[in-house]
Formats: structure tokens, sequence, C-alpha cells
């Protein structure tokens, strides 16, 4: 008997626990997205073209009050740090960007990825005009702001897709850019970096500040190209050449931006437009050659040269003409005189094509005149640059072959102690003196006369006269 009862109860309690997994089946929503588990498909009911034109307050939150189910491809990843804590994914009508609480979100959700995203109760906003997709809102003195999807929002919301080839770039003209290609990969073809931003690197990876880099096409159209100072490719440098680029179409305000997922994006191995071969070939040469074909007028130098050295003036504090540069290399210095604005800074490495180039004097200034831009090239960046330690009266004596070159002159007395610098002084030490001369326009020109012996870190130079230059505030050292 005890037995027969003993049966009923545990039969009982079976029937109770089947009883309960039959009762979660019956309460568990149809539209309710899986958590973990093999990834699935999900049947989208809305195209994400159609989900972005809800957004209709700009700067705005508009809340999804319906059961709208997006699905898409991962085209843009946080996997490079060029994307933080954002996902990019794009179906056959469009893209959309969707931000995220937590990073590392290329572990669960890599470009190619499918996903699906339950969006009822989740947020439209944007950010200067790029549509966003965000989890929640709060508010700080009032104002709303976007929270990404909380880990919480994910595991209810997203459902992983398979992993499948990303979707073929398509392919654009720079002068195409249009908002419907907003948030999608798009291809240029035969485009190549402007002049000034082609070697240079993506980003600053030292500070970490984001960069623009003009990117354009052989009929000079423009588009930025947007790098976070975060990613891993920021310290690399851009390609010289011309050639192709992939990313996904980006806006800031009126701007349209191109982000790459890292730099395998970019392939630009070919000539620049208009040029038909390297034009920095050629066999190097010591300025100090350069230098001695001036013999009192003005000639050219033989074809088949290029000349390599460091850039010691510095454009941006604009002591100078904005086309020139003081070159100068284990033998001697230089002025290079460009055709249009250049844009090398000081401490740069550059090579210059001076084949059958104009080697002249302007009121004394020994230069290489009339350089295209497109005949230098950069070869680095920062290098430190050590001035000769002199006496001016060493300066004068040595004038003519120290000119263009870096001095350094300690115990200088500098005359009108007070006033600003602008205009010409008169720089003495225990040995001579010499023309200090700062233009009126120079970025330090109200800078005060220091009063008291100070050390000068200046270039030499001529201006029918010899004189010496400075580059920054921070070549007077007291």
């Amino acid at each position: 008997m005890r037995l027969v009862k003993k049966h009923i109860q545990l039969l009982s309690l079976a029937a109770l626990v089947l009883l309960a997994g039959v009762t979660a089946c019956v309460k568990r929503d149809f539209d309710e997205p899986p958590t973990g588990g093999e990834p699935v498909n999900v049947t989208p009911n809305t195209t994400i073209a159609e989900l972005k034109a809800l957004h209709i307050t700009s700067g705005g939150f508009d809340k999804i009050t319906t059961d709208m189910i997006i699905g898409g491809t991962v085209v843009m990843d946080d996997r490079s740090g060029n994307y933080y804590k954002t996902l990019v994914i794009q179906d056959a009508s469009g893209g959309i960007e969707i931000k995220f609480n937590d990073g590392y979100l290329y572990n669960q959700f890599p470009v190619g990825r499918k996903m699906f995203i339950y969006c009822k109760d989740l947020f439209l906003t944007d950010y200067n005009d790029l549509t966003q997709l965000t989890g929640s809102l709060v508010f700080e003195n009032g104002a709303p702001s976007g929270v990404g999807l909380t880990e919480a929002q994910v595991r209810a919301k997203v459902v992983k897709g398979p992993i499948e080839t990303p979707p073929a770039p398509t392919v654009v003209g720079v002068n195409q850019m249009s908002d419907h290609l907003v948030s999608t990969l798009i291809k240029l073809e035969n485009v190549q970096f402007v002049f000034c931003d082609a070697g240079r690197t993506y980003a600053d990876a030292i500070t970490k500040n984001s960069l623009n880099r003009i990117i354009e096409d052989c009929n000079g159209q423009e588009l930025i190209l947007r790098t976070s100072g975060f990613a891993d490719f920021a310290a690399s440098g851009t390609p010289t050449g011309s050639g192709t680029i992939v990313g996904v179409l980006g806006r800031f305000g009126n701007d349209y931006q191109l982000y790459i997922r890292n730099i395998d994006d970019v392939s630009m191995t070919g000539n620049r437009c208009g040029s038909s071969s390297n034009p920095v070939e050629g066999t190097l040469t010591d300025l100090s050659a350069i230098r001695a074909l001036f013999t009192g007028a003005t000639t050219s130098a033989p074809a088949g040269l290029k000349v390599k050295g460091k850039v010691i003036s510095d454009r941006l504090n604009n002591n100078q003409n904005n086309r020139n540069l003081y070159l100068q290399d284990g033998t001697a210095g230089i002025v290079v005189r460009f055709k249009a604005t250049h844009c090398f800074e000081m401490g740069d490495e550059i090579e210059v094509n001076v084949s059958s180039q104009e080697i002249s004097e302007f009121n004394g200034l020994r230069q290489i005149n009339n350089v295209p831009l497109e005949n230098a090239r950069l070869l680095s960046s920062g290098n430190v640059l050590t001035p000769r330690k002199a006496t001016i009266a060493e300066i004068n004596t040595n004038f003519d072959a120290w000119e263009s070159t870096l001095v350094e002159i300690e115990g200088v007395t500098i005359s009108g102690a007070g006033s600003p610098l602008s205009g010409s002084k008169t720089a003495t030490d225990g040995s001579g003196s010499i023309i200090l001369f700062t233009q009126s326009f120079a970025g330090f020109a109200s800078v005060k006369v220091p009063a008291g012996p100070v050390k000068l870190t200046a270039i030499v130079t001529d201006y029918n006269d010899k004189e010496i230059i400075l580059r920054t505030a921070a070549d007077i050292q007291q």
C-alpha cells in the first residue's frame, strides 16, 4: 500500500514538472527574440529605410512604439577602434548606426554577421544629422541624451544570425554622395589623398585626436576621410599613390565623411593622377652641390637629380612665405620655393625632384624655385633637428656656407626690450651682431622682446643682408 502511494506521489510530481514546462512554452511570446544558442534567421517586418523615416525630429528622440523588426548585415564593427560601441548594419534599403552601452562588439557581431533587432521601445535619434538607433534616454539638467543598448536589451532585443559574406560595396563617384548611401558600404575608384594628406598619419595616435584627411578624384572632387585617434591604424601613413578605397559613408552636418574599417580597405599603389611615373625618381645629390650650381646668374639643375633633407622651418607660425621652406641635409641648406602653398611641417624629412628646376637667388637668398608640389614626397615626420652651436661672429664668417641652416646661439641680447618682436631687431652676443627679423604677420610677432640675455635657435637667412629668423616663440629660451 505504501509502495503504490509512493508511486502515485512520484507520478504527480512528474506531471507537475511537465505541466510547468508546457505552461512556460505557452507563455512565451511568439515574437520574443531568442537569446543565446545557435545563430538563427528572423523575418524582418520593416526595412531599415522605413525605420529611419520615423525619425522626424532633428536632434531629438523618437520612441518606437510598434512591433518593428529590422534585419541587416554588419558592415562596420568596433574591432579596429575606428568606431566605439557602435555597429553599422545594412539591408537592401539602406543602413543605420546602432549604439551600444558596451564595447568589444566584434566578438559577438563581427563584420558579416546577420543580426535582427526588435525595435519596439528603442529610440531613433541623430548626431549632427546622422541617424542612429539607441536604447534609452537619460536626462541631465533637463536635457535628454541617448544611452546605447544595454546588455539586458541586447539579450532581449537582438538576435544573432549567421555570419555571411558582407554585401559588396556600392561603387560610386566622389561627386555622387547622397543620403540614401549614408551608413552603407561604398567603394571609390581612381582616387588619391590630396597632396597635403598623402604620406600623413590617418589620425593622431599620440594625442588620440581624430583627424580629417581629404580624398580626391582626378577631377579634384573631394571627400573627407574621418579617422579616430583610437583606431589601431591611426599611426599608419596614408598612401601616396592612387587607387581604390572602401568604407562606410557617414555624415556630419552638411559634410559627408568616409570611415574605413582597417587599412586593408585602402589600395592606392598606382601613379597619382596625371603622373606617369614616380615624381621623385632620380639620382640623389647633396644640397651643397645644388647650391654650388648658382655662380651669380640664374641657372637650372641638371636633369635626373633629386635632393633629400629635413624641413627646419615652421609653416604654422607664418614667419615666411607659405610657399617656401628651408631644407637642410648633412652638407648645407637651401630654400625650396613651391608653385603653391605647401604643407610640410618642421621635422619632416622629404625628397624633392629638382630635375631641370631653376636655381636662383631672391634678394640674396639661394633657392630652388617654382617647384611643383608633386615633385616632393614625405619620407618621415617628427625628426629631431639638431642646430649647429655657434657664435654670431662664426655665423658672419661662414655666412654663405651656413645660409638656410639651423644655429643655436648662447648669451644673446636683443634690442628693443619690452617691444614686440615684429620687424628688425639687433641680436648681439659677446662676439658680434646680426639682424633678427620677424614678419609682422608671424604668429609670435607681438611677443615682447626679453630684457636679459637669452639662448636663440634660429635659421640663417638673407635679405640683401645677413639675418637670422625664428621659427616659433619657443626659439627664445631665457
